[in-house]
């Protein structure tokens, strides 16, 4: 339908001049107007504006009229140039150039073939393929186009503030559309160009990829219709990291934002008006009836340029007119006519006219329009003012003019930078909390949630030397890539761009590095352990007594009494025992020992050890008894202490799993890694590599037909030539099923024979919190702990400069050291065996020193107080009754003396029990048959009785 209407309009022009010729007078010069439609429908007056403005300068004094023939481009170029082609045909005095690539080099070259006056309006570049045919002959000109000239602030701006990164918007309003790649050519600054659509949802696409790569600068070159679309959709999505500098560049005057959402800041880019061209320009178009209601903020760039060229042109023909020389209409000029010869005339009017265009200035409305030798071409003296705009919720709060360009100056600010005050940069932070002690997740008293643990704490250290803020969540794990290639977790947040720092235990692997990047590490090499429970050592400490069954050792008892009893009573029954038959020795040497039972009881004692019993019953049958009693001694002893020995040294004969290997090798121990962890996919992927090689190896072997037999026999052999380990480890692991997180893999481990295969830092810190499980076995597949950020982030070196000057200042080992203690529980020391019989063990023994220690204190005090306290007692109350004097304290006499003078006898089979001579007293009986104290009547002599006491004692001590 436009396009229709631009046709229909394009020939009411045609038939209008035509109308006209047959009324007007020679002196009449019409020059045609080549409107590319997209220009034509972004500024809709330009075609009134051509139509009008000889009219509204007729009365102004103008001798010449020139005519402007307006004509629209449409889509099929074709139509365009038969519509140019007729008027050439018709009449024409020259011909302004306003369009499109494709069609602008063929109007220059009909106009350079017909000789007829050509003012090139649009971008020069679009000629570059033509050059070498399109070389002037004085009969072209060139406007350097309005748009052109304020792109070139663009430069300036990335070079003055040294911008590293830059998205530009554009729309068809700059024609950039057609000069791709061209605005910041030769200037070294990363940038990308997204054209504008009125397509929402891909718009928002472009934003998404702006943030992606990490955009800094924002370059919106367009209308201000689609500006305000575009920056009503960047408000909308209220990205919490991404806060750029945004830069307006556009050809109205005025821009507002009614729908933008969030408080936005913007730097707008605009021409600056000249006051008096501005006042004249919006007289004319109120004059005309074109735009009755324009203001000076309603001006478009476009209109008033092609109002200023059609001024320029107007003078140009006045000043040849006033010089003598008429701008004719050229007439019969044939597109079709290839044999045409040049008309002299024609050239000579076409370069009067061409002259006369580059010798007129006009005081334009954004600037004075003029030749400039310099650069060949008329150029706008066009100055671009920079203001700063607030707009909040959709509301411009302040707008105030920052900086100035000019042609000459280039740009001039009155503030150090353009930029906006950057506040601490902000970042978004994704975690993988529950992996102690790298990330704890908690609730605060204000039902927050907070992120703890040694990566929450090198975070913060980063964040301090790299001066930026951030805002963390969580997510349920690192991240793998399924089958078809799309990832998880983490991984897939820093892809998407929804987080920019993934902060926790991910291990730097090749795969990942395929779509994200990586810090230098902050962790050592991490590798795969084994979890086991820890084995149960039951210590005692009567562990010795163990060694037998408690109806042993009742049996022992039992036969140690028994025997006891029996060695006392058969020295008492037999009549060649000694104390049957005392009368027969001679009292030489030490006197023979008897048996009482306290006696058989030390006997059966003492035989049981190194020591030995002593001496033997005189009488065969206690003799008979005793060597019974040394044989079964014997016997019990060689079995007591090969059991111990035995029972020791099994104890360590236990192998236990230190290695993968041990653990494939074994049966009654079940294993398996964590479904989805990094280590079930090791181990998933080694099994599947291993099964490559065999079936590489089995058709090389058997199925090859390019090998011949010898080679195949050489390959032949009894044993597959590679290692299947980990098929089948995989194979197993299949068969025991997988835990589905630490806290079910930890269970299986305490409660089952089972072990659990996980990173080292996991299984670490489950035996630091856990005295029942350790961590055995050497690490394997090791791999480094770093922080993971979106691939191309310009944050990298920052991140790694931090991370290595926390590793020179040992700030990461103070990080270890707290963390890893934190939660640490004080577990007994594990016993190794190899080190011998702990003490909890063989304390019994001691325990057995302690008490034997405890009963013979005790014993000795018993025989204090019966062997001296209580004679004291006894000879006290025989003083206060009247008795005879009692010397009780040194009145000790042989058992000797006493059968000797016949005045005692003393059956020593049945002991008083105030008889406490024995061994286990520290006193012998041999030769003591009694220390009761002798009572002496009578007149005592003094002399005597010290003489007797003293005999006594040497007696008494001669003997023990």
């Amino acid at each position: 339908m436009k396009n229709s209407g631009r046709l229909s309009l394009v020939v009411l022009c045609i038939l209008s001049f035509n109308e006209f010729n047959f009324v007007q007078s020679a002196k009449e010069s019409v020059i045609v107007v080549v409107i590319s439609d997209v220009i034509a429908t972004n500024n809709q007056n330009m075609v009134p504006i051509l139509k009008e403005i000889t009219n509204y300068f007729r009365p102004k004094g103008q001798s010449t009229d020139v005519r402007f023939v307006p004509v629209v481009t449409s889509k099929n170029l074709t139509e365009t140039v038969d519509i140019v082609c007729d008027l050439l045909a018709t009449g024409m005095s020259g011909l302004i150039d306003l369009s499109p690539p494709k069609l602008s080099p063929l109007l220059r070259a009909l106009c350079q073939d017909l000789n007829v006056a050509y003012v090139l309006l649009v971008d020069n570049s679009y000629h570059f393929y033509m050059a070498d045919r399109l070389e002037s002959n004085g009969t072209h000109v060139a406007i350097e186009p309005v748009s052109y000239q304020m792109l070139q602030i663009v430069v300036d701006i990335a070079e003055k503030e040294q911008l590293n990164s830059i998205a530009l918007f554009y729309d068809e309003t700059f024609d950039i559309q057609n000069t791709p790649r061209r605005v910041l050519t030769n200037v070294p600054v990363p940038h990308i160009y997204l054209p504008l659509s009125n397509n929402a949802s891909q718009t928002e696409q472009q934003i998404d990829t702006m943030i992606k790569i990490n955009i800094k600068t924002v370059m919106v070159i367009a209308d201000r219709f689609n500006v305000q679309n575009f920056l009503s959709l960047l408000t909308r999505k209220r990205i919490i990291n991404f806060d750029p500098n945004i830069f307006v560049l556009t050809k109205d005057a005025k821009l507002n934002c009614p729908s933008c959402q969030a408080n936005l800041r913007l730097l707008l880019m605009t021409a600056k008006q000249s006051t008096d061209a501005q006042l004249q320009f919006i007289e004319f178009m109120r004059t005309s009836r074109i735009d009755a209601e324009l203001e000076t903020d309603k001006i478009k760039v476009d209109e008033a340029y092609v109002y200023d060229v059609a001024r320029l042109v107007i003078d140009a023909v006045d000043s040849l007119t006033k010089l003598g020389i008429e701008v004719d209409t050229l007439k019969d000029l044939d597109c079709n006519n290839e044999t045409q010869t040049s008309n002299p005339d024609h050239v000579i009017q076409s370069q009067a006219l061409v002259s006369a265009v580059t010798q007129s200035s006009v005081s334009g409305v954004f600037g004075a329009l003029s030749w400039k030798p310099r650069d060949g071409v008329l150029k706008y003296n066009l100055s671009l003012t920079v203001s700063e705009v607030l707009f909040e919720q959709g509301i411009q709060k302040s707008k105030v003019q920052i900086a100035e360009w000019t042609q000459t100056g280039h740009l001039k600010m009155s503030v150090p930078s353009l930029l906006k005050v950057q506040l601490r940069r902000h970042y978004r932070v994704v975690t993988i909390p529950g992996i102690p002690p790298f990330v704890y997740k908690s609730t605060n008293d204000s039902a927050s949630i907070e992120y703890s643990g040694f990566c929450i704490d090198l975070l913060e250290k980063i964040a301090e030397l790299v001066d930026f803020d951030y805002s963390i969540y969580d997510t349920d794990q690192v991240g793998s890539v399924d089958d078809t290639g799309q990832w998880s977790g983490a991984i897939r947040e820093l892809i998407d761009g929804r987080a920019d720092i993934a902060v926790g235990p991910i291990s730097v692997m090749n795969e990942r590095e395929t779509v994200i990047d990586f810090t230098v590490p902050y962790y050592d090499l991490v590798g795969l352990t084994i979890l086991m429970k820890k084995p149960k050592v039951d210590y005692s400490l009567v562990k010795f007594l163990s060694v037998m069954d408690e109806e042993v050792w009742g049996c022992i008892i039992g036969a140690f009494v028994l025997f006891s009893v029996l060695i006392c009573v058969f020295d008492r029954l037999s009549p060649f025992s000694y104390q049957n038959r005392k009368s027969q020795w001679r009292g030489e040497g030490e006197e023979p020992r008897i048996f009482t039972l306290k006696e058989g009881i030390w006997f059966c004692m003492m035989s049981l050890t190194p020591q030995g019993g002593g001496e033997t019953p005189k009488a065969l049958s206690g003799r008979l008894i005793a060597a019974t009693w040394w044989l079964f001694g014997f016997i019990i002893i060689a079995t007591y202490t090969a059991n111990l020995a035995a029972f020791l040294t099994v104890s360590r004969l236990e192998t236990p799993i230190e290695s993968l290997d041990d653990l494939s090798k074994q049966v009654k121990v079940q294993y398996a890694p964590e479904n989805g962890s990094m280590a079930m996919i090791y181990f998933r992927r080694m099994a599947d590599i291993e099964s490559m090689f065999y079936e590489i190896w089995k058709n090389m072997t058997l199925k090859s037909e390019n090998i011949g037999s010898i080679d195949k026999a050489q390959l032949a052999v009894w044993d597959y030539p590679v290692s299947d380990k980990y098929t089948k480890l995989w194979d197993t692991m299949n068969k025991n099923t997988f835990p589905v997180n630490v806290e079910a893999a930890i269970k299986r481990v305490v409660n089952e024979d089972f072990a659990f295969i996980a990173d080292a830092t996991t299984n670490k810190y489950q035996a630091l919190i856990n005295c029942d499980v350790m961590e055995v076995g050497e690490e394997f597949s090791r791999k480094p702990y770093a922080l993971a950020i979106r691939e191309g982030s310009p944050m990298k070196n920052e991140l790694n400069n931090a991370i290595l000057r926390l590793i020179n200042n040992r700030t990461l080992e103070e990080l270890k050291s707290k963390w890893w203690k934190k939660d640490a529980k004080e577990c007994s020391k594990d016993e190794d065996e190899s080190d011998g019989i702990s003490i909890r063990n063989i304390g019994g023994v001691f325990l057995v020193i302690v008490i034997g220690s405890a009963l013979s204190l005790i014993t000795l005090a018993l025989e204090c107080y019966w062997y001296r306290v209580r004679p004291k007692r006894r000879n006290k109350k025989s003083t206060t009754s009247g008795s005879q004097p009692t010397f009780s304290d040194t009145s000790f006499t042989s058992g000797y003396e006493a059968d000797k003078n016949g005045t005692r006898e003393t059956n020593m089979c049945s002991d008083s029990a105030s008889d406490m001579s024995g061994p286990e007293f520290g006193v012998s009986n041999r030769g003591f048959e009694s220390s009761e104290s002798y009572v002496v009547t009578g007149k005592v002599d003094h002399q005597d009785v010290g003489r007797d006491v003293a005999m006594s004692t040497n007696v008494h001590t001669e003997r023990l």
